[in-house]
């Protein structure tokens, strides 16, 4: 094995060891050990950069409203938030607990940041039974 592939090699296993990064093209070092990219491909970027295109904004309505460990009210409550905007990814009404009527849930974190958590979509601002231009998960 050539010292540039082996490099490659190491440079990308250590990134994955070292905590989720995705890899997104080939990449070497140069004779200086700096480490390069081929023309065309995208940089080594953390996971959670890659996926922030698809993540909204919703509003929560209510207060001491519950984010759960799961998309049931039988799940664990983490935290209890009071008329506040949270970072939304995906819905689901799949194995969900129905809240006043609402079978959805949305995955959600703090925008501060903070364990993924679940919250009904009876809570969500406009979500009536969806949250609009959000997945499914």
């Amino acid at each position: 094995m050539n010292t540039h592939k082996s490099l490659a090699a190491l440079a990308a296993t250590t990134a994955l060891i070292g905590g989720g990064v995705a890899v997104a093209g080939p990449a070497h070092a140069d004779a200086r050990g700096v480490q390069q990219r081929a023309a065309g491909t995208a940089a080594l970027m953390p996971v959670s950069y890659t996926s922030a295109v698809s993540i909204k904004k919703i509003r929560i309505k209510g207060t001491q409203v519950a984010l759960r460990e799961c998309p049931r009210t039988s799940c664990l409550v983490f935290k209890r938030v009071s008329n506040t905007t949270l970072r939304a990814f995906c819905q689901t009404n799949r194995h969900t607990t129905k809240v006043s009527g609402n079978p959805w849930w949305t995955k959600v974190t703090l925008l501060t940041g903070s364990d993924p958590a679940w919250v009904s979509n009876h809570y969500v601002r406009g979500a009536a039974p969806k949250a609009p231009h959000l997945p499914n998960c």
